[in-house]
């Protein structure tokens, strides 16, 4: 009773914050960054309505949830998450709003939505029962028991989401759909990673602690990470981070060579002068200073890649994003909802939410599946081994794009990023180390 009065309470006052046609959402997320959408009502159906009417209470739920961590929780890498998924689903609870309103819909009842499992089709909701447990545990049980129940959270909110994406007729609700399922992809894999008990992984603690890592890129001695306020340096022998330039841009996606060419896409951070989102820019100075390339105002890339002169991105839009001049003028691809890509064996490697592992050859426009649930892939500078990391944390090398070889499992994961004998996954908070 006591989670159906909170959850109640806070979904009348979210009412009250609605806006009137367009909103602003300026509240960066863990893979989400501000956006503006203007809600579409003539292209809206009933699929669309109903989306935003379930995904109000359910991701209502999953703040209720987090707000528990800071009090319970003994793990910094959970207490991390919980933030994140608060920090990104409270401005979404706004923009579906908005769209009822637009719509002229009202919101769910909240008796109604709470009832026990979703019995109007919203997967994952959990139980009274489940939220009392949860709440009366701390410690190392809350941390276990918390990533048990998100990831079921997270799983109804992906089949919520993939479904409108069938069935749904409004852009800006395919757009915030795509943004769902690449997102909570990427933190199921967080959650089931701090359930893994194989892991043997060489750590360390890393410090200062960095906030939301997007992407990573292996330089010398150590790994250039783009984060939510600018790109940093962690040292491989001591663990300390620093940041690099003033740039304090949210980079939602970061890739490159620090010898070379990096690029980068997001949101402008305190002090820019870029429009907002980013589209693509880019550094030949190892990210000290940035310039944009081009998509400035209109594209927010959530992952990159480089090869030489080619690159490939995927954001909400849902097509992947092909350019063979650095970036200046690109083609699409296939629709995909991709978590990760990489350049290995000229060809383009996808992480899809819908497929796995898929193969894109750029000249050919030709998608080969790959039998693997990868969730993240990262190429070695050299170009001569690729590397993924599948649902359940496990950790995959090959050198031929044919064979693949298990080296080890992850605990801790935000970001990924490879050298050609090893693999890094990333945190904030740490650093693990996973050698073939």
């Amino acid at each position: 009773m006591f989670f159906k009065q909170v959850v109640r309470s806070k979904l009348f006052a979210l009412s009250g914050l609605v806006l009137a046609g367009g909103i602003v959402l300026s509240a960066c997320s863990s893979d989400h960054g501000s956006m503006t959408v203007e809600p579409t009502s003539g292209d809206a159906n009933a699929a669309d309505v109903m989306f935003a009417q379930m995904m109000i209470p359910h991701h209502e739920q999953a703040v209720v949830m987090a707000d528990l961590a800071p009090d319970r929780a003994s793990d910094p890498q959970v207490l991390a998450l919980a933030l994140e998924i608060k920090q990104a689903q409270a401005p979404e609870i706004e923009l579906m709003q908005s769209w009822l309103q637009t719509w002229g819909v009202d919101p769910m009842p909240a008796d109604e939505a709470m009832q026990d499992h979703g019995s109007h089709g919203m997967d994952g909701m959990l139980t009274d029962e489940q939220l009392n447990e949860l709440a009366e545990t701390e410690g190392g049980a809350f941390d276990a028991l918390f990533a048990t129940f998100m990831i079921e959270h997270h799983e109804g909110a992906v089949a919520m989401a993939r479904d409108v994406l069938d069935s749904g007729k409004d852009p800006a609700v395919s757009t915030l759909a795509r943004e769902i399922i690449a997102t909570q992809e990427k933190e199921i894999l967080q959650l089931r990673a701090l359930l893994n008990l194989e892991s043997s992984n060489q750590s360390m603690v890393i410090t200062p602690t960095l906030s939301h890592i997007h992407g990573a890129v292996v330089d010398s001695g150590g790994l250039l990470v783009g984060t939510h306020d600018g790109v940093h340096r962690i040292e491989f022998a001591s663990g300390l981070t620093r940041l690099i330039g003033t740039s304090r841009n949210d980079m939602m996606a970061f890739s490159g060579n620090p010898d070379e060419l990096l690029v980068a896409s997001g949101h402008p951070g305190l002090g820019s002068s870029l429009p907002n989102p980013l589209g693509l820019i880019s550094s030949i100075d190892g990210g000290l200073s940035w310039e944009s390339i081009s998509l400035s105002g209109v594209v927010d890339f959530h992952s990159l890649a480089i090869k030489g002169n080619e690159v490939v991105g995927w954001d909400t839009r849902g097509s992947i994003q092909f350019s063979s001049d650095g970036g200046t003028s690109w083609r699409p691809g296939p629709q995909v909802t991709a978590t990760s890509v990489a350049w290995f064996s000229d060809q383009v490697w996808l992480a899809t939410v819908e497929s796995g592992l898929q193969m894109w050859n750029p000249e050919s426009n030709a998608l080969t599946q790959v039998d693997s649930p990868a969730v993240l892939v990262a190429a070695s500078p050299d170009g001569n081994a690729l590397w993924r990391v599948d649902q359940d944390g496990s950790v995959h090398r090959t050198l031929d794009a044919v064979a693949w070889d298990r080296v080890g499992s992850v605990s801790r994961i935000e970001a990924f990023a490879a050298d050609f004998d090893v693999a890094y996954a990333i945190t904030g908070t740490s650093l693990e180390i996973i050698p073939v």
